[in-house]
């Protein structure tokens, strides 16, 4: 999947300059726990207040494709997090990171094999529970595990170095689980967000919004569905109300456009929803009829990616 980076200009001697823009879509990956995916290249605040410029988050080794740099930042394409909206066709999530976020170089050999299932966890420097923490990490983020250690996993970073997290905290992306077990571990992904922090754009351990939370859940899980909550109404089965499991979505379509989604709730099971509701509040669970009721004028609908 990775690709080394290029630059667009080669010096006669050979050297290309640090200020050369990268060949078109060339990959990088985010080099920190959490970056912000800005709608323009102007740094977030950092406060929970509703933010339209924030887009998204993107966590440590997110593969994306830069399309342009400009006075430190970097124009991408977030590869790993599907929208359809922005261009009417299925793409990276667009969006402006800070240069300082990327490894414009990663190995072409990196590739993610664990995922974080802990809400933080800490990258080591060695395999010691009180060791120096390299990098604090998102639930959600995708790490390269090298060596399985007496209780650790041994990680390649971007930078080439090597890491350790303790093995409770991580899983392998390719474990299995059958249908009933993988379910029951999403709702106790989701539940771990309650009364954290709702954030516009937000898709990590700091704070989500309800796609966000969505999408974080499924990923910690090994499992990938778009980023926005009408493209994971897009892309999901649709089921009766009747049908619904434990891990399934229950969508809220905009009552001035009914051919829109705009708000997405992980359903927990036993008639109770789990979801990020606003700006100012926090992630709940609450009861899945209180919850339709309280917004009458919005049809809902339902659907599933698990078998």
């Amino acid at each position: 999947m990775p690709r080394l980076f290029l630059f667009g200009l080669v010096l006669a001697l050979g050297a290309a300059p640090a200020s050369a823009a990268p060949a078109e879509n060339a990959t990088a990956r985010i080099a920190v726990p959490v970056a912000d995916l800005r709608k323009e290249p102007a740094a977030s605040t950092g406060s929970l207040a509703h933010d339209p410029l924030e887009e998204s988050q993107l966590l440590y080794g997110d593969r994306v494709e830069v399309l342009e740099r400009k006075n430190g930042w970097a124009r991408v394409s977030a590869a790993e997090q599907l929208e359809w909206t922005h261009g009417h066709r299925w793409e990276g999530y667009p969006g402006w990171i800070e240069e300082s976020a990327l490894e414009l170089a990663p190995p072409p050999s990196w590739k993610p094999n664990l995922v974080v299932t802990a809400k933080w966890a800490a990258a080591r420097a060695g395999p010691e529970p009180r060791g120096p923490a390299l990098l604090t990490l998102s639930i959600g983020t995708r790490l390269m595990g090298i060596e399985a250690v007496r209780g650790w996993w041994k990680l390649r970073l971007l930078t080439g170095a090597t890491g350790w997290i303790q093995a409770r905290e991580a899983a392998p992306l390719e474990e299995t689980a059958d249908p009933a077990a993988l379910r029951a571990r999403l709702v106790r992904t989701a539940r771990l967000f309650i009364g954290d922090p709702y954030l516009w754009g937000g898709r990590s351990a700091r704070a989500v919004d309800c796609s966000g939370l969505a999408g974080l859940v499924y990923q910690a899980n090994g499992l990938s569905v778009p980023r926005d909550a009408h493209e994971q109404w897009m892309k999901a089965r649709p089921i009766a109300m009747e049908s619904l499991q434990a891990g399934d979505l229950v969508f809220l379509h905009d009552p001035k456009d009914i051919e829109r989604v705009s708000h997405v709730m992980l359903y927990a099971g036993g008639g109770q929803l789990i979801e990020g509701p606003g700006t100012g509040r926090a992630v709940r669970e609450i009861g899945l009829k209180e919850r339709l009721r309280l917004e009458p004028d919005r049809q809902a609908s339902f659907g599933s990616y698990l078998p």
